[in-house]
């Protein structure tokens, strides 16, 4: 009896760890903002962004071959998309823009070996300089300076898994809508905006998470991946 008692123990504490492992979540996210934000509300002070360095670039899924199921951080195809009927609302509102949409899988990992998910927008209405040119093409010295303020969108995010799910958010927006008089910020040699969103917060499967301020937010959703083999 005993010796029962004891293979019941050990399967209840293994089982969760095997099923943990073979867990894939699909991660959606959209980034969005105001359309004609009041920056006069309230005192804004630009931040400095703190670009992580570690932070992992997703996957095209035309980067990958009809024989790999999944992916680790692959994006995924928009009709899989979960909130597209957000997503539409907010195109066709009179209020907001939406800046970035999609959703990539990943398996689920805890603290330790989570990885922070590179997202970045770029104004799609400036030319970046043409990177097209011959390998000892010399950049100039403002080119990093010009791509940092051709950014809309900076940051990352980082689903962890445990007993309970974790998100870690930390974005920049970068805007250079502060010509109004009534605004009030402090800002040296710059006439760009940077407002950062930094939140850790639980979640649970399949609820929508809003994440804002009033210049612009974050909706998240993580769900179980389905048809994982």
């Amino acid at each position: 009896m005993k010796k029962i008692i004891n293979i019941f123990a050990i399967l209840i504490f293994t089982t969760p760890c095997s099923l943990h492992a073979e867990s894939w979540y699909q991660v959606e996210v959209i980034v969005f903002d105001r359309i004609n934000p009041d920056f006069g509300e309230e005192k804004w002070s630009s931040v400095q962004p703190s670009i992580r360095p570690d932070m992992l670039e997703l996957y095209s899924n035309d980067e990958t071959n009809s024989n790999q199921q999944l992916v680790p951080f692959m994006i995924m195809d928009k009709k899989n998309n979960r909130m597209n009927g957000i997503h539409r609302v907010l195109r066709l509102s009179k209020e907001y823009r939406p800046l970035i949409h999609l959703s990539w899988q990943q398996p689920a990992t805890e603290r330790d070996e989570s990885r922070y998910i590179h997202i970045i927008k770029r104004n799609d209405d400036e030319k970046l300089l043409n990177q097209s040119s011959s390998n000892d093409f010399n950049e100039p010295d403002f080119l990093e300076e010009l791509v940092f303020s051709k950014k809309i969108i900076d940051g990352s995010i980082r689903i962890r898994s445990g007993f309970l799910l974790h998100v870690d958010v930390e974005l920049y927006y970068f805007s250079d809508m502060i010509n109004d008089s009534a605004v009030q910020f402090s800002i040296e040699a710059s006439n760009q905006l940077i407002i950062g969103l930094s939140e850790s917060r639980k979640i649970k499967l399949d609820e929508i998470h809003y994440f804002d301020n009033p210049i612009y937010g974050l909706i998240l959703q993580v769900s179980r991946l389905e048809n994982v083999n």
